[in-house]
């Protein structure tokens, strides 16, 4: 038992890596559930600054407009006062009603109305540009019809004064499955990282020269030293998977049933790629350094690529076509249909066959980590 006492001594040493992971997992799935009652819906307020240099009533009139939902912030109209309060966020948008606009409008012209400053594209900047596009369009939907145009400004500012009720729909009733849908989703992240992270340093550790010839010099078999090394990386893995598990079955809120074994199923294979990467990375000799990096480029890129922080059906094809080429789609293709996330119905059949695809995954890098070291012997 000295390899697999050996073993555990050097992942001791980086439970840290796995703690750090394991926590950044918890925070994903915490942000999964923020959210909130039927109260929370708020309509966005923007910070606007207004300059009215047409002094018209019209222009008035959508100053008025402007100011009923939106926080208006007077400052002095000096380009540089204005860049420091855009800079700060103490406005987010400044716009100026440029002279002639009343006369423009009142003949249905659209064209240098206004003039807008900010610093650089964001969500808010966009929203004011489409609720100035539509103030526009809608007083000129109505010149148009042949209203009056002091009457055509009031129907439309009217018209979009109008408030939707919102309301949110909640389901006490939440089934198990949509409950543990998000964990199994991102759990991949997690095996991934934590494997990696902990078995391939302990396995470079463990091919060293000096950890060789010491037990090599010892009473122990070879065979012996290959079956305690397989056997205790077995049990670590074990113990990763099942730490995981238990976090599932807590967000489940108790154990799995039905479907959601399929799920778990398919946790197994995807826990297969995952060693077979972490011997792969280890027979490459990459240190602790490099190790790190790539693992979280392999981690972040499949879960983006992949679908797992980003649904599937909202990715390009392109991107798509490029992650069929890795076993985080599959698990990701297979998850989707499971927990009803996608728009594919579950059909066992297609859920097996992504299953089997990731565990061929898992053999063919098992092969190529066989094929670098019989070339690392040769040499």
């Amino acid at each position: 038992m000295q390899v697999f006492k050996l073993f555990f001594k050097i992942a001791k040493s980086k439970w840290l890596s796995m703690l750090v992971f394991l926590g950044i997992f918890l925070l994903i799935l915490n942000f999964t559930n923020v959210g909130g009652g039927a109260d929370t819906f708020k309509t966005s307020k923007m910070a606007l600054t207004v300059y009215d240099h047409d002094k018209s009533d019209a222009s008035r009139k959508l100053c008025d407009y402007l100011a009923k939902d939106n926080i208006i912030v007077d400052f002095e109209d000096d380009k540089d006062k204005l860049i420091d309060a855009l800079y700060v966020t103490s406005t987010n948008y400044v716009i100026t009603i440029n002279e002639g606009y009343q006369d423009k409008l009142s003949k249905g012209e659209t064209d240098g109305l206004f003039t807008a400053r900010y610093l650089h594209d964001s969500y808010t900047n966009k929203l004011a540009d489409s609720m100035l596009d539509t103030y526009v369009s809608t007083v000129k939907a109505y010149l148009a019809g042949g209203m009056e145009f002091n009457r055509a400004l009031d129907s439309a500012q009217q018209a979009l004064s109008e408030k939707t009720e919102v309301t949110f729909e909640t389901f006490e009733n939440e089934s198990a499955q949509t409950k543990s849908a998000s964990f199994f989703n991102y759990m991949p992240y997690a095996l991934l990282s934590i494997i990696v992270s902990v078995l391939c340093p302990v396995i470079v550790a463990m091919n060293k020269k000096e950890v060789g010839f010491r037990t090599k010099c010892s009473s122990i078999k070879t065979s012996s030293i290959t079956a305690q090394t397989i056997c205790a990386s077995g049990i670590f893995v074990l113990i990763i998977w099942l730490i995981l598990m238990a976090l599932g079955i807590g967000k489940n809120g108790g154990m799995f049933s039905g479907n959601m074994w399929y799920a778990v199923l398919n946790t197994v294979a995807f826990t297969l790629v995952c060693v077979t990467i972490a011997l792969l990375f280890a027979e490459l000799g990459i240190s602790d350094n490099v190790l790190a990096f790539v693992t979280q480029v392999l981690g972040l890129g499949m879960a983006f690529l992949c679908g797992m922080f980003v649904p599937q059906e909202m990715l390009s094809s392109g991107v798509l076509t490029a992650a069929r080429f890795l076993p985080a789609y599959w698990y990701v293709k297979a998850n989707d249909m499971i927990c009803g996330l996608g728009t594919e119905q579950f059909k066992l059949s297609t859920v097996m066959i992504c299953i089997g695809i990731q565990v061929l995954f898992a053999a063919a890098i098992f092969a190529v980590s066989l094929i670098v070291k019989k070339q690392k012997k040769a040499l």
